[in-house]
């Protein structure tokens, strides 16, 4: 071998094993991840327990679908009371969940929103478009109210559509938490 190859022979190597030392040095120093340990993990108690008081769920299955017309419309209607002894205030969450097809409008803004006592409460935001090709697609709201005050309440869900829409299925589950 001449001079130049035996020359750039070793400088290789030696570029080579000082790259590798300092690859695998570092690798000694580095966690391959974070702990799996959770011992030392201390969460505070919850100071506040609410428990389930009642449950009411309401489902709706058009055979065919039901035409709902531009605006609001009123799936359902529940009662419920609020307070018991000792509570003095009680949380209302419900989950709603719809089926709904434009039909060959585009841009069919929708949303569900939830009244209380006659009064819209919560965001009752638009949550999409309605399919426009004619296939149903989904849309869902939970709503969270708390420190509805003792007594007795009516709750029910809005269906908004800007231009009309068909309505397949429907569920609301509303849950009432006392303390």
């Amino acid at each position: 071998m001449s001079k130049m190859t035996k020359l750039a022979l070793g400088i290789t190597l030696m570029v080579l094993f000082l790259g590798a030392f300092f690859v695998v040095s570092a690798a000694g120093n580095r966690q391959p991840g974070p702990s799996r340990d959770i011992s030392s993990l201390h969460l505070p108690p919850p100071t506040n327990f609410e428990g389930l008081r009642s449950n009411f769920i309401t489902t709706v299955t058009c055979g065919t679908p039901c035409t709902l017309g531009a605006g609001f419309t009123i799936e359902d209607n529940v009662n419920f009371q609020c307070g018991s002894t000792g509570a003095s205030t009680c949380t209302l969450v419900v989950n709603s969940f719809a089926t709904s097809s434009g039909g060959g409008i585009q841009n069919d803004d929708r949303a569900l929103c939830l009244v209380l006592d006659g009064s819209i409460v919560g965001a009752c935001a638009y949550d999409g478009y309605d399919a426009a090709d004619g296939s149903f697609s989904a849309i869902n709201a939970i709503n969270n109210v708390a420190s509805i005050p003792v007594g007795n309440h009516t709750a029910f869900m809005l269906f908004y559509s800007t231009d009309g829409t068909a309505l397949y299925t429907l569920t609301n589950q509303y849950n009432v938490y006392k303390p």
